[in-house]
């Protein structure tokens, strides 16, 4: 029986932000969770619908800006 690889790109998300249909996905930083996707792939989450379906491409975490810390920082589930 053959099980479907499953690489997870926001390892700090609650809910799991996962590449699936490829093994070549690159850790290109730890701290701003940015990966690279060599061949085409699909990305499944369980709060978003599939984002990319077939692609290749840079995947890295959104940023938003705290007016409060005046500064920018990772977005959070």
């Amino acid at each position: 029986m053959k099980t479907e690889t499953k690489i997870n790109i926001a390892p700090s998300s609650t809910s799991g932000h996962y590449i699936t249909k490829t093994k070549k996905v690159i850790n290109l930083d730890n701290v701003n969770e940015t990966f690279l996707v060599e061949e085409p792939a699909e990305l499944i989450t369980s709060n978003h619908t599939t984002l990319i379906q077939d692609e290749k491409g840079l995947i890295t975490c959104q940023m938003v800006y705290n007016p409060f810390a005046k500064m920018f920082e990772k977005s959070y589930d």
